[in-house]
């Protein structure tokens, strides 16, 4: 009988199932079977093996979109436009070397990129001329997509923790042109004492877990994962949460967004920051042109716990050929 290609597709498909299941550890897929449908558990498994997909976008502080796909398509390479995300292209024939061996990537015209991490860049809807927090902007890309969507204009503060980390962002920052930028180093859960309602937008790309980024070809990362580690970030998450919060103005938008799949660090850090008296919040939809039709439902129960409804505002990306797992929720300070 003749294979046909979906049906060695779907046999590789499943080859990826296998070799996660036999090298991630129980607890880890006890909670995914918990999480996710069927469906959604085999996609989050496979896109563990399976070659990553290569999104890339052009930098239009340097180049126009038409000029990088030109070249794209010049250097006989094919790519097509992601539909849910502004100015992102997924390359269907070349590589990474190929696209990193461009002219336009000489000169930082083009940027690769994970398709749901420029999301939450967009999720911001930041304009010309606002004031824009970036609360863990290390190692940099987003922030650099956000200077270039606010065309070199207004402020943009990017803050890290990490000293060493900032000079990687430092770097990424001269090298795409971004030129609205302030750079500052310290804890970001401190600058909602220092910088109160001082920005129209804050982006908070929390510090995670990586559930969404395992590689089978890493096992590092996955040795490094425990329910401990997701207790300790999801209360230092919280905190950064409170402090966006603090710093972005009343009817400004605060974008929370991490690549992990662990509800204690999604929906339940949303429910802590929106239950305290002393914070005046809502989450609000994403619009509508931005959500990726492979996404699932945010959970309001977990481990039996439960949150509250308004979680459901939020989105959670599922992996698929286009992008890894991460999950958005976009939130207005209401007073």
């Amino acid at each position: 009988m003749m294979v046909t290609n979906a049906q060695n597709s779907m046999a590789g498909f499943t080859d990826w199932i296998t070799k996660a299941e036999e090298q991630l550890p129980t607890e880890i897929l006890e909670r995914f079977s918990l999480l996710l449908s069927d469906k959604d558990y085999a996609s989050a498994l496979a896109s563990f093996g399976i070659p990553k997909p290569v999104t890339f976008r052009p930098n239009t502080l340097r180049l126009t979109e038409e000029q990088v796909l030109n070249e794209v398509a010049e250097a006989s390479m094919q790519s097509s436009p992601i539909p849910w995300c502004p100015l992102c292209n997924l390359l269907t024939k070349g590589t990474i070397r190929e696209l990193q061996g461009l002219p336009c990537s000489s000169i930082d015209g083009l940027y690769i990129q994970a398709a749901s991490s420029m999301l939450a860049a967009h999720a911001l809807q930041v304009q010309p001329e606002m004031r824009v927090l970036d609360l863990c902007a290390a190692p940099g890309s987003k922030t650099s997509q956000i200077a270039a969507l606010m065309q070199n204009k207004g402020m943009l503060v990017a803050n890290d923790r990490s000293r060493k980390r900032l000079y990687r962002l430092r770097e990424i920052l001269q090298r795409q042109g971004a030129t609205n930028v302030e750079v500052l180093c310290g804890p970001g859960e401190r600058l909602g004492q220092t910088h109160a309602e001082c920005f129209d937008r804050v982006l908070v790309d929390a510090p995670c877990s990586g559930e969404g980024r395992f590689r089978l070809e890493r096992p590092i990362r996955l040795q490094r994962w425990s329910t401990q580690e997701i207790r300790s970030l999801a209360k230092l998450q919280e905190q950064l949460l409170i402090a966006a919060l603090r710093c972005v103005r009343v009817g400004g938008l605060v974008v929370y967004s991490t690549c992990t799949f662990a509800p204690e660090e999604n929906e339940f850090v949303l429910d802590k920051v929106l239950r305290k008296k002393n914070i005046d919040a809502k989450i609000v939809p994403l619009p509508e042109h931005l959500i990726p039709p492979a996404t699932m439902a945010p959970v309001t129960s977990w481990l039996g716990k439960e949150c509250t409804q308004d979680v459901t505002s939020a989105i959670r990306i599922i992996p698929d050929a286009t992008t890894t797992g991460f999950f958005i929720a976009c939130i207005e300070r209401i007073s």
